[in-house]
């Protein structure tokens, strides 16, 4: 790995952790007041959060590579703790021990993929299309599954999920490497790698914490 790849990745993961730092703990913080997740949760509220996560993810992801550096940090963080507040759901459904177990499953899983990302020979950008169809194939279904409520058909698409955003971590790693000198500003190319990344780590958390979290009595 070169001097110039090696500061690139160091930027990239520096800045995933900042991100799972903020949204962690803006979680714990939430959970901790009683009357903030009362008017977080208890109205429209929730929905308004959901939406203004999914804008700031759609602009980041397709006006990234055209945004001075400052801006794109500025919305990544923003992005970060928008995701935090939602999380304080789960830090009042789960055990905080279980909480901590699947994180370090999810670190675990995250180095593995990202090194065969990283070395494959494979070119990954050639299945990008089946994994976006994938995708928005299991956002479908899931939508579809809030009115069927079939538990059944909940446990596949966390697996199915699972097993997408795992590949999606090699491939990322694959394709940031492929277009480190496609970039002219490396700190908005760090940016824009930690945020897929970041995309990646908060989904296979949260399919482990479906599948083998421990929920509190």
């Amino acid at each position: 790995m070169s001097d110039e790849m090696r500061q690139l990745f160091a930027k990239i993961f520096m800045w995933l952790f900042v991100g799972l730092l903020i949204t962690f703990g803006v979680g714990l913080l939430v959970q901790s007041n009683e009357s903030l997740v009362e008017k977080l949760f208890g109205g429209g509220q929730y929905l308004f959060i959901w939406i203004a996560e999914l804008v700031i993810a759609i602009v980041l992801v397709t006006r990234i590579r055209k945004m001075k550096p400052l801006t794109a940090t500025i919305l990544y963080l923003f992005y970060t703790a928008l995701t935090g507040l939602t999380f304080a759901t789960i830090f009042l459904s789960y055990e905080i021990t279980s909480i901590l177990f699947i994180f370090g499953v999810t670190a675990g899983v995250m180095l593995v993929f990202g090194l065969l990302g990283y070395y494959t020979k494979i070119d990954l950008t050639k299945i990008s299309t089946f994994l976006f169809m994938t995708l928005i194939g299991v956002i479908i279904l899931t939508v579809v599954n809030v009115f069927i409520g079939s538990e059944t058909f909940d446990l596949v698409l966390t697996i199915i999920s699972l097993i997408l955003f795992m590949i999606y971590i090699a491939y990322d790693i694959h394709v940031i490497k492929r277009k480190m000198y496609a970039v002219e500003n490396e700190d908005t190319l760090a940016i824009y790698g930690a945020l897929q990344l970041y995309v990646d780590f908060i989904n296979i958390f949260l399919d482990l914490l479906s599948l083998f979290g421990n929920n509190r009595d």
